[in-house]
């Protein structure tokens, strides 16, 4: 699979000289959108086919007069050749445009991408920060535009703008998550995830795709459909090997949480789960991982919480032995111990995992002490699902004991006495 570059949008350029694309490749790309033949452009150039053909092969063209006339007559975009937008569009040193309104224009674009990527990397570390109410408008507003941009962007830009919307659909389809439970939001985010697998799809984007399938598979799990969340991930898992790491990492988490409650049923499938959560464990621990462009985080913290989860599930199914329950409070321990503290939403599901580890426990008092710790944060982020989740908890709480003072005062903090 090819590198991940800043020019991308542009097109699959290899790599050439320091941080810049391989000029010959984005020379030969812009002038067949204006020329057929390379005889077409010796004509329009005024130099012979010889010193075309030259210039698109070559990785790195020193001249820098050179470089500004193709920029000019094949209307590339001035940093894929390296070089200040000024020296395109302004034709003297006394501020004189050549073309105001086209070059202006082709300026006024290029920043909007540029706006619209920051806004998506701003968005994902305001939702794992616990900052959803300051970004949820703004991310809503921007999803709207681009959906309009998306749809009238020329036909040489069009990729780039719809990976932008699928990954803008991803991080939408989450914010509505904890927005709250009623039926508009489920619909909205599900359909939201739709697209996103939709787009990436046609795009043939392996790595978008694989993106888009793991947060439908989480996004189903939210909902208990455990059979469609299964067969997300399972489409993740078919192309997992052409991904780096960071989506591996999650793939594997997501693909044991979807599947651990089928064991029951399927005694290998056990032994599968523990396969995909130690892969992801070694995957990890081996560190160097590189970023790819699915904002998620493997850490270290976030597999030791999976494990905690799937080994509570499997202590349901098998009531009789105590060993699950103690390797899930070990691995629950590991997941707090390696908490980066800036991950407020993590938190929030360490503490209602906990919680859920107190009640298989019947340990009551220390189920809802851990219940209020994760209200309070799901309040400070404005989550109403994970609020939805506390209250849940206080009436398991209450099916095992209604005169717990502190399940009592779990019930007053969510406003239920």
């Amino acid at each position: 699979m090819s590198e991940c570059y800043w020019w991308t949008r542009y097109g699959n350029f290899s790599l050439g000289s320091g941080i810049l694309p391989h000029m010959g490749e984005v020379i030969s790309h812009y002038r067949k959108q204006r020329y057929q033949t390379q005889v077409e452009f010796a004509t329009a150039s005024g130099y012979n086919v010889r010193t075309v053909q030259e210039w698109e092969t070559t990785i790195m063209i020193n001249d820098h007069e050179r470089r500004i006339f193709l920029a000019k007559l094949l209307k590339i975009p001035p940093a894929l050749l390296g070089l200040d937008w000024r020296l395109v569009t302004y034709q003297d040193a006394t501020g004189t445009l050549t073309d105001p309104l086209s070059e202006m224009v082709e300026l006024i674009e290029e920043d909007a991408y540029y706006q619209y990527e920051d806004m998506l990397v701003m968005g994902w570390e305001c939702l794992y920060a616990g900052k959803l109410t300051e970004i949820a408008p703004r991310i809503e507003r921007r999803l709207g535009k681009l959906i309009a941009i998306t749809k009238q962007a020329p036909v040489s830009q069009q990729e780039a703008w719809q990976s932008l919307l699928c990954q803008f659909y991803q991080l939408h389809s989450r914010i509505l998550e904890h927005r709250g439970t009623d039926d508009s939001n489920t619909k909205n985010a599900l359909y939201q995830n739709k697209q996103a697998v939709r787009i990436a799809t046609d795009l043939d984007d392996n790595e978008l795709l694989l993106a888009s399938l793991f947060r439908s598979s989480t996004l189903y799990m939210e909902h208990d459909n455990y059979e469609l969340a299964q067969q997300n991930i399972q489409g993740a898992l078919d192309r997992i090997e052409h991904v780096r790491t960071p989506l591996k990492v999650n793939v594997y988490l997501a693909a044991a949480n979807a599947n651990a409650v089928y064991i029951a049923h399927d005694q290998t499938l056990e032994k599968q789960i523990q396969r995909w959560l130690d892969k992801a464990l070694t995957a990890v621990y081996k560190g160097k991982i590189e970023d790819d462009n699915s904002f998620l985080k493997p850490k270290l913290a976030a597999v030791h919480h999976e494990k905690a989860k799937t080994l509570l599930l499997f202590s349901r199914l098998h009531p009789s032995s105590t060993k699950y329950l103690k390797d899930a409070r070990n691995e629950l321990n590991m997941a707090w111990k390696a908490l980066p503290p800036d991950l407020v939403t993590w938190r929030i599901n360490f503490c209602l995992t906990e919680a859920k580890l107190f009640v298989a426990e019947h340990d009551i008092e220390g189920g809802a002490r851990i219940g209020i710790q994760a209200l309070e944060a799901a309040k400070l982020m404005g989550s109403k699902r994970r609020e939805t989740q506390v209250e849940a908890l206080y009436y398991d709480l209450m099916g095992l004991s209604k005169t717990n003072p502190y399940v009592h005062n779990l019930g007053v903090q969510l406003g239920i006495f």
